[in-house]
C-alpha cells in the first residue's frame, strides 16, 4: 500500500482488516490477570487488527499478537470531525495475512 487508506465512519464494521496508523510503542502492554503472556512484544505502525467492537465513537481492534492486552480490549477510536478515524486505516486480507505471519514471526509488520 503506498499511501494509506484512512478508515472513515461509513466503513466500520465488525470484522473489518485494519492496520495502525500510530507511531509504534510499547506502552501499556498490560494483559489481565490470568491471561497469557502477549504473543508480541509492541503495536507496531502498519500492525494488523481486525474491528471487533464497530461502535462509531469507540470503535475497538483485536490486534495481532496483542488479543489479550489494553491495546485490544481497553484502547478505542474515535472518529475526527470529518468522520476519519486517523490512527487506523483499512487493508486487504492478504495485507492482513502476510503482516500477521510477520508479527507473529517477531517481525516489523511491513519489510
Amino acid at each position: 500500500m503506498s499511501t494509506h487508506d484512512v478508515l472513515t465512519i461509513d466503513r466500520v464494521a465488525n470484522g473489518l482488516y485494519v492496520e495502525y496508523l500510530g507511531e509504534t510503542t510499547t506502552d501499556d502492554l498490560m494483559v489481565g490477570v490470568g491471561d497469557p503472556p502477549p504473543l508480541c512484544d509492541r503495536l507496531w505502525h502498519g500492525h494488523p487488527g481486525v474491528i471487533s467492537e464497530p461502535a462509531p465513537q469507540h470503535v475497538q481492534v483485536t490486534w495481532v499478537g496483542l488479543e489479550d492486552t489494553v491495546q485490544s480490549f481497553g484502547i478505542g477510536y474515535s472518529c475526527d470531525d470529518d468522520g476519519r478515524y486517523v490512527g487506523l486505516g483499512v487493508i486487504t486480507a492478504s495485507d492482513y495475512g502476510q503482516r500477521r505471519r510477520r508479527v507473529l514471526a517477531g517481525q516489523t509488520p511491513q519489510e
